[in-house]
């Protein structure tokens, strides 16, 4: 049997803190486009980009071109200034050219870039995948494997062995790690512990055969993975759970210090400052003044509910309605590209919100308990996205919202004081619900049927949660529900993976609507 993938940070599934509308194809391309910043180290003068299949289709409502441009400029993913990124590259005179292949069999989610620079040209080729995870895949002929999770330095050679130049770095005796040291083609990359001073830097490109050396920041607030993760599987987890003095919350803490070397306070902190973003987009969308992008929705249905809750005239009771107001309310911010926590996706950024911001409310619930429900969570979402992809355009929306709501289930029973079997028995019981739910975005932007569906989330998220507290239990194991979403992310034909060529997204309105967005688009370039 194949060895299991080792899971991430939970980290890597609650967050980016972003400007939306989507993690895979805004703040992954922020991301990719501020890769290629670092490697071009120069003042641009032209960029070409060719976007492939799933962006090819959605890049324009997704905002990728603006992303990807603004991670170039030096933006960050949260940075408000995004929408504007293309007028300001044109105002620093960067000529921009846009390509795309949507008949391709490469990845949907890759992005090709070449720089043209008064140092020359570089070309750069990179993958979303998914949550704002990206993979810098080739630099020029090279293919290489860069996701931004630590520092590296990376040396261009020219005219003499890799080997050979590899001995002169160790020689020099500067703190770059030459035991794990990568080559690729005419490049040499080296993980590094800090960032170079100037002299390293200098020195390095002395070495005869170097023809420029590039240090490459990692992109993220937390530390690369180093240790081996605690446990690899649900199953694996929960026994471990059992014997820890901590239970399943302090297991959890265990295993994200061994992950991103942070420590307990830190990792607690850091949740702290997500749960307030989190917070700060369903309360702020709650004011019904969302100016959301493509304009498919008005930007107010998360008020309207709102205001149905506090008059009492809801028919579902008097929490799961203010929570899908409140998961409207957060998704609306983000099609609004306002500021957001993706969770696992942006595009599913409204369901744990929606559930934890209504069980804060109406049960009292603590911020400690919240960490706590946020940790576990993460957990289940880092288990999952090791196995499967967090990406629409790679697995459809029971990619995003279904992840996102077995989340949401596992977190709830964590609120009220459940058991670790319980959280998994909920995340199961939610997943399976979801399994088959398609990614069929309408004219591209993240609205429609995007925001509506993270109310089924929440909705779903409840139900597997009281239903895994009384103690009823998924058939499927949890682990096997995993490879099941895998197996059904797999069998989803292209046209119903965040394309706008199959389901909601062919309807004859639809099309009208995506016609008029492309118009729009247009006039404002």
């Amino acid at each position: 049997m194949n060895a299991l993938p080792e899971p991430g940070s939970i980290f890597d599934i609650l967050g980016p803190i972003m400007t939306g509308p989507s993690s895979s194809h805004t703040a992954g391309a922020v991301r990719i486009g501020k890769m290629a910043r670092y490697l071009a180290d120069a003042e641009l003068k032209k960029v070409e980009i060719t976007f492939y299949g799933s962006l090819a289709e959605t890049y324009k409502g997704h905002m990728t071109d603006a992303g990807l441009v603004g991670g170039l400029l030096g933006m960050s993913v949260d940075s408000p200034d995004i929408k504007n990124a293309l007028a300001k590259a044109r105002e620093e005179g960067v000529e921009l050219i846009i390509h795309l292949n949507k008949s391709s069999d490469k990845n949907p989610n890759t992005i090709e870039l070449n720089l043209i620079s008064e140092e020359g040209q570089i070309f750069i080729e990179g993958v979303t995948i998914g949550g704002g995870e990206i993979l810098i895949s080739r630099i020029n002929d090279n293919p290489i494997a860069i996701r931004g999770k630590e520092p590296l330095l990376i040396l261009f050679v020219e005219g003499r062995k890799i080997s050979d130049v590899q001995i002169d770095v160790a020689k020099l005796g500067i703190d770059v790690d030459t035991k794990n040291a990568k080559e690729s083609g005419d490049l040499l990359i080296f993980p590094m512990m800090r960032s170079p001073n100037k002299s390293d830097l200098n020195t390095m490109a002395s070495i005869r055969g170097v023809r420029k050396v590039k240090f490459i920041p990692m992109l993220y607030d937390y530390g690369p993975v180093r240790g081996a993760p605690l446990f690899l599987s649900i199953s694996e987890m929960l026994s471990k759970a059992e014997k820890h003095q901590g239970g399943l919350v302090g297991l959890v803490e265990d295993y994200e210090m061994n992950r991103s070397v942070l420590t307990k306070s830190a990792i607690r902190e850091k949740l702290k400052k997500i749960w307030i973003v989190m917070k700060e987009s369903a309360h702020k969308g709650l004011t019904g003044k969302n100016p959301v992008v493509g304009g498919l929705v008005p930007g107010d249905d998360a008020k309207r509910l709102f205001e149905n809750c506090k008059r009492g005239t809801t028919v579902g009771g008097n929490i799961l309605p203010l929570a899908i107001a409140y998961a409207l309310a957060a998704m609306e911010i983000n099609a609004s590209m306002g500021r957001v926590c993706a969770a696992p996706t942006a595009g599913s950024c409204g369901v744990l919100p929606g559930v934890l911001c209504a069980v804060e409310e109406k049960r009292k619930i603590s911020e400690e308990v919240i960490v706590d429900a946020l940790l576990v969570a993460g957990i289940y979402g880092a288990i999952i996205a090791s196995l499967a992809p967090v990406s629409g355009a790679l697995g459809g929306c029971q990619s995003e919202v279904g992840v996102a709501s077995a989340m949401a289930a596992a977190a709830l029973v964590i609120t009220v004081g459940g058991q670790p079997e319980q959280t998994a028995q909920a995340m199961a019981i939610a997943l399976k619900n979801i399994l088959g739910l398609v990614c069929d975005p309408v004219a591209g932007p993240v609205e429609v049927p995007c925001i509506k569906r993270n109310a089924i989330g929440v909705a779903n998220a409840f139900a597997a949660a009281d239903m895994a507290l009384a103690g009823i239990k998924s058939v499927i194991p949890p682990d096997e529900v995993i490879y099941a979403l895998r197996n059904v992310q797999a069998l989803l034909p292209p046209e119903l993976r965040d394309t706008t060529l199959g389901g909601l997204g062919a309807t004859e309105t639809a099309l009208r609507l995506k016609e008029e967005w492309l118009k729009k688009c247009s006039s404002l370039e």
